[in-house]
């Protein structure tokens, strides 16, 4: 690239720049443990951690086989994602869970893809193109903040994989394009269907490979609709083997916060996806705020007549008459609008139910689109403006810097990201969730009283606008959580009506239910020696509610309510010590004694 009329940077250079900004913006990651669902395929998954001896069960199984507790989730089924398994199963193999090697071989493996990419659009898609067209493409792709989840979140190195694979296919078919080699081709559609074992997105490239075809290699509609037939032949190859191996399950949860459109009617699902696709061209517009997670109900559902459908509506439509009218001449804006749209299409949950209404990481791939209709403009501005191009791109790579190393910090543990992102997505059910479950944490491991009530208080806030937000949520987790929050902030009435709750759905719970009993009791103790009987009696009550064989909790009641002239009650209570008396520890007692 030019920098002045003596100075030029080579390919090489241009290479190294890619590889400094891949590995220099992201090697803050090293130092993060893992977080949000890295669990799931390494320290929480059975299979995995066996090793290599685990890559057989890993190869027939779907992929969430071997997750404990996977199945309470609803998430199981649906899903062939052997390849990646196998590379989690061989890095367990060799450096066990280790967040630093994790996240090292995910910068790797990223540094690989920017280097692959330029040499594709460089050496290859690009060739006739502006011979700055590759580098400011992969630049702004290397340093687009909206690829943090895909680096700091070790599960989804799939995306980078996938893409990677694709990338070789893709060079690997254009090889056979230019010497009509046999081996290239057989290469090609291998990788091809490695990709697909990643991650089934890359079914997205049967239409993708032979569009760069038709874009960048002036090949004919014929010969491309016979190019496409190997790739379909793959593609369905694909199919019946995962049908062999997981049967014909589709990812079909139930529950709202793994079914994103559970209760949107037909039009207000339309209408709302439509309108995802126009936040997702935002976030690689404007990718501020960041965040781990958008379902229920971060992202509300719209009606057809609302503004921000038909906006969308028209926006799309703009977009594809203007894609359709420069189709003929292969523009590379029209490549990308093409590209964009059938790449995010699997994603956008119009074919199947993805489980998330929208995720950072499904723009992985999509993202390039961005990428290069920025890199297209800057270069047309360079052309007349070249100091304002230069400055505009500038200052948008350092603030894509600045918010990627930023972002890649909140990935530090399950803590930073969820206190974090229930900042900048305050409606999501599970981050509300997740947060208030870290608010805990942070509380019960604090010394300094008052810094442990305002960590409970936050749970406390976190839950109860999880509940606003989802009144129907009736997972015992809010109910545990909710209860210990209460429970910190000696509320113990409310942290009592909630553990039944709790326990109501999980019998295993009665340790602390019970521990809460004789709490109530204590407080009950108290209340009776200052004199406070009500007082008394509604903590002897509770306790009882909480605990019925608390003998003690019935003999103090019954005198509470002798003591106040209650002689039915107080009756009633000594019936039930003498009920539980099976050690005659108040056997020579009355009820009025």
């Amino acid at each position: 690239m030019t920098i002045s009329k003596n100075f030029t940077l080579s390919t090489k250079h241009q290479l190294l720049i890619l590889l400094f900004l891949a590995v220099g913006l992201n090697i803050n990651t090293l130092f993060n443990q893992y977080a949000f669902d890295d669990e799931m395929v390494l320290i929480g998954n059975t299979v995995v951690q066996k090793g290599i001896h685990g890559i057989p069960e890993i190869l027939s199984h779907d992929y969430y086989y071997g997750i404990k507790e996977i199945d309470q989730t609803g998430l199981s089924g649906g899903r062939y994602r052997p390849l990646v398994l196998v590379i989690f199963a061989l890095e367990y193999q060799f450096f066990g869970a280790n967040p630093m090697v994790s996240h090292l071989i995910n910068i790797l493996f990223f540094a690989l893809l920017i280097t692959l990419l330029y040499k594709l659009l460089q050496t290859y898609v690009f060739k006739e193109q502006n011979k700055y067209l590759a580098f400011v493409t992969c630049l702004i792709f290397a340093v687009h903040p909206i690829h943090t989840e895909v680096i700091a979140n070790v599960k989804s190195r799939d995306e980078i994989i996938s893409f990677i694979l694709l990338i070789v296919s893709l060079i690997s078919f254009i090889k056979h394009l230019e010497k009509r080699s046999l081996g290239h081709f057989l290469n090609g559609l291998f990788c091809f269907l490695l990709a697909l074992l990643t991650r089934e997105s890359a079914a997205a490239f049967v239409v993708v490979i032979p569009l760069i075809f038709y874009f960048f290699f002036s090949q004919t509609i014929k010969k491309l609709i016979l190019f496409s037939l190997p790739l379909i032949g793959v593609f369905i190859g694909y199919l019946l083997l995962r049908f062999s191996i997981i049967g014909y399950k589709t990812y079909g949860a139930s529950e709202i916060l793994n079914a994103p459109f559970l209760y949107a009617d037909a039009s207000q699902a339309i209408a709302t996806k439509v309108f995802l696709l126009i936040k997702y061209i935002w976030l690689l517009v404007f990718p501020y705020p960041l965040s781990s997670d958008y379902s229920y109900n971060q992202i509300p559902y719209i009606e057809l007549n609302s503004i921000k459908f038909i906006f969308s509506i028209l926006l799309l439509f703009g977009l594809s008459a203007f894609a359709v009218l420069k189709f003929k001449s292969r523009s590379i804006y029209s490549f990308s609008i093409i590209y964009f749209m059938v790449t995010i299409f699997l994603l956008a949950n119009f074919a199947v139910n993805i489980g998330a209404p929208l995720a950072e990481r499904f723009l992985f791939q999509p993202s390039l689109a961005f990428c290069i209709v920025a890199s297209g403009l800057y270069i047309s501005m360079a052309s007349r403006f070249k100091f304002l191009a230069n400055s505009i791109l500038i200052i948008i790579l350092l603030l894509f810097s600045v918010k990627t190393v930023l972002r890649n910090s909140d990935w530090k543990n399950n803590e930073t990201l969820f206190l974090t992102d229930v900042i900048s997505a305050p409606n999501s059910v599970k981050l509300n969730l997740y947060a208030a479950k870290c608010s805990i944490t942070k509380a019960q491991t604090e010394a300094n009283r008052e810094l442990r009530d305002e960590y409970f208080r936050n749970a406390v806030n976190f839950d109860e606008r999880l509940l606003k937000i989802y009144p129907n949520y009736s997972s015992i987790d809010i109910y545990k959580d909710l209860g210990a929050a209460y429970l910190g902030l000696n509320d113990y009435f409310k942290a009592a009506d909630l553990w039944l709750l709790a326990y109501k759905s999980d019998a295993a719970f009665s340790g602390q239910i019970n521990g809460l009993s004789d709490i109530i009791f204590n407080e009950g103790n108290k209340f009776y020696k200052k004199g406070n009987t009500d007082a008394a009696i509604k903590c002897y009550r509770k306790s009882l509610e909480l605990n019925f064989n608390n003998i003690d909790a019935w003999h103090n009641l019954s005198k509470s309510y002798s003591f106040i002239n209650d002689k039915t009650n107080a009756i009633a209570a000594w019936q039930n010590v003498i009920l539980l008396d099976d050690k005659h520890q108040f056997s020579n007692e009355g009820y009025n004694k």
